[in-house]
C-alpha cells in the first residue's frame, strides 16, 4: 500500500528575519546565522529550499529532512592562540600572539592564522565599547601589565586569557557581525597586500590576499558573499599581472555572480572588462560577457568615469 503524502505544516515560528530589497543577502538558509536560529529555538527546516513536502511520502520526507539537517549543521568559530613570540626592535620590544581560527560543525582542513599584538586587542576593545558598551558589560579584556610582560609564564597565561576573550566576544551576536570584529582579523593583511600590489610585488600580495580570503570565508563569507568581492577582485588583478590568466579568470568567475546579484555597480563594468580580456587569452567563449559589458557601459555613459579593475583595486586601502 502506498504511503500517504504528508501535508505541509505552518509552524508559525517567527525567526525575526526580514527580507530586504537592498544590497544584502536574502533571508534564505544560506544567508542566516544558523547558530542564532538554534539559540532562539527556531526551526531552520522551514527556511530551507527543497521539494514541496505536500508531494512527498513519509519516507521521502524523512530522507529529505535528514539531508537538510546534515547540510545545515550549525557552524561557529573557535579560536586558539597556540604560540607567541617576542620581537625586539631598535627602540621597542613586544609580544605577538598567533591566533588560529577554526570552523566547527564541519571538517575544517584549512589552518589559517594571523599575528596580533596586545595593543591590537586594546584597539579592538575600545572600538567595540563605543558601539556595544551595554552588550559588553561582562566581557573584560585581560588587563595591561606594567612589568613581567616577557616572562614565559606571563605570556602563557595571557595566551589563554586572550583566547577566552575572543570566545566571549564571538558569543555576542552584534559583536561577531560587526565590521570591527572582522577588521581585527583581516584589515592589517589587506593593507599590506594592497601596499605590495601598488608596488608591483604581486606574488607576496597574492599570498596575503589568499590568507585574507580564507579568513573572510571562515568569518561569514559563506553567509555574506559580498564580503569576498574586493579580495577576489584584487586576486584577479594580481594573478593577471603575474601572467596566470587561468587563476585570474577563476577568481573573476567567483566574484561575478555576487557582483550581479547584489548590484555592486562599481565592480561590475571593470570586472566584466577584465573577464572579457582574460577570456580572449584563454580561448573561452566571451560573447555573453561582451554583450553584458556593452549594456553596463551604455547604462553608465555620462554618469560615471570608466575605470579598469586594477585602478579600482589600487585605490582600496589608500
Amino acid at each position: 500500500m502506498a504511503e500517504k503524502a504528508v501535508p505541509q505544516e505552518n509552524t508559525g515560528i517567527n525567526t525575526g528575519i526580514q527580507q530586504s530589497n537592498g544590497p544584502h543577502p536574502e533571508a534564505t538558509a544560506e544567508s542566516l546565522d544558523l547558530e542564532d536560529l538554534h539559540q532562539q529555538g527556531a526551526c531552520v527546516y522551514d527556511l530551507c529550499p527543497g521539494p514541496s513536502s505536500s508531494c512527498m511520502t513519509t519516507k521521502e520526507l524523512q530522507q529529505h529532512w535528514g539531508a537538510v539537517k546534515h547540510r545545515l549543521k550549525p557552524v561557529k568559530l573557535l579560536f586558539e592562540i597556540p604560540s607567541a613570540r617576542t620581537i625586539a626592535q631598535h627602540l621597542s620590544k613586544y609580544v605577538v600572539y598567533q591566533i588560529v581560527l577554526i570552523r566547527s560543525g564541519s571538517y575544517d582542513s584549512k589552518r589559517v592564522s594571523v599575528e596580533r599584538r596586545y595593543s591590537d586587542f586594546i584597539h579592538l576593545h575600545q572600538q567595540l565599547l563605543e558601539d556595544f558598551s551595554e552588550e559588553l558589560e561582562e566581557v573584560i579584556l585581560p588587563r595591561k601589565l606594567l612589568t613581567g610582560n616577557f616572562n614565559p609564564e606571563t605570556i602563557w597565561e595571557r595566551r589563554l586569557a586572550l583566547r577566552d576573550y575572543l570566545a566571549q566576544l564571538y558569543a555576542v551576536r552584534c559583536v561577531r557581525h560587526s565590521h570591527h570584529f572582522l577588521d581585527f582579523f583581516t584589515e592589517p593583511e589587506q593593507r599590506r597586500a594592497h601596499g605590495l600590489l601598488r608596488a608591483g610585488q604581486f606574488g607576496p600580495a597574492v599570498a596575503l590576499l589568499e590568507t585574507v580570503l580564507e579568513l573572510q570565508e571562515k568569518m561569514g563569507g559563506w553567509q555574506s558573499p559580498v564580503l569576498l568581492v574586493p579580495t577576489l577582485c584584487a586576486l584577479t588583478v594580481c594573478q593577471r599581472d603575474l601572467e596566470e590568466p587561468e587563476s585570474a579568470f577563476t577568481m573573476g568567475q567567483r566574484a561575478l555572480p555576487t557582483v550581479r546579484r547584489y548590484g555592486l555597480k562599481r565592480y561590475r563594468g571593470p570586472l566584466l572588462e577584465m573577464m572579457v580580456d582574460l577570456g580572449y587569452q584563454l580561448g573561452r567563449p566571451v560573447a555573453q560577457l561582451q554583450e553584458e559589458l556593452v549594456q553596463v557601459r551604455d547604462a553608465e555613459r555620462g554618469l560615471v568615469s570608466f575605470r579598469s579593475l586594477k585602478e579600482l583595486v589600487v585605490q582600496e586601502f589608500t
